[in-house]
């Protein structure tokens, strides 16, 4: 039997590529931007980050304009003022009819903690096990109009003389929290993935 998460990146798998070229460019901007001015973006790595999240949301921008693009129906790009979660760098947030994806930094490979309302209501949500045992027995089904809650963690290479590269990009699917603790249903790195389907 194929993991869960198979289906969802074939789904995703056009927005995927997009949201990660959209973060090259973003690095790639922030990168000219400390340059011009003589900045180490070490110094102070909230702006490198809101650099980056600035300039790939306007990269993905045309995407939510358009009903027809092949991401299935319309991406719904969310301004991240409007959902923060209670975070300071709240990232991307991204809406297709089935799904709510959040893109973070992460040098770590984690999800944010729960350390908010937000946050907690964003992690809870079935485990894709249990929701096919659900479906298979007809049991009590889960609200339909919810989305299914991911999340896109990222982080970066910055190696001097090099072009900005990803050394991570993650999807993983949350399915609540205990405390501060985040609860994984699956997590599955794509890089590799994204680069053998585009050869």
């Amino acid at each position: 039997m194929a993991h869960p998460s198979e289906a969802v990146v074939r789904r995703l798998h056009p927005l995927l590529v997009e949201v990660r070229d959209a973060l090259l460019r973003g690095l790639a901007v922030s990168r000219a931007i400390h340059a011009t001015h003589d900045w180490q973006p070490t110094a102070d790595r909230h702006l490198d980050h809101q650099l980056v999240r600035r300039e790939a949301m306007e990269r993905l921008r045309p995407y939510a304009e358009h009903v027809d693009h092949p991401f299935g129906t319309q991406l719904e790009l969310l301004e991240p003022g409007n959902d923060n979660l209670g975070l300071p760098m709240s990232g991307l947030i991204l809406r297709t009819p089935t799904e709510v994806l959040r893109v973070w930094h992460s040098e770590d490979g984690e999800l944010p903690a729960a350390d908010t309302h937000g946050l907690r209501d964003f992690y809870s949500q079935s485990p894709t096990a249990q929701l096919r045992l659900q479906l298979a027995l007809d049991a009590v089904p889960g609200d339909p109009a919810r989305r299914e809650h991911l999340a896109l963690l990222w982080a970066d290479s910055r190696a001097p003389g090099r072009d900005p590269e990803l050394v991570r990009f993650d999807l993983v699917r949350p399915r609540g929290s205990s405390g501060r603790r985040v609860d994984v249903d699956w997590h599955v790195g794509l890089l590799d993935r994204l680069r053998s389907t585009a050869a």
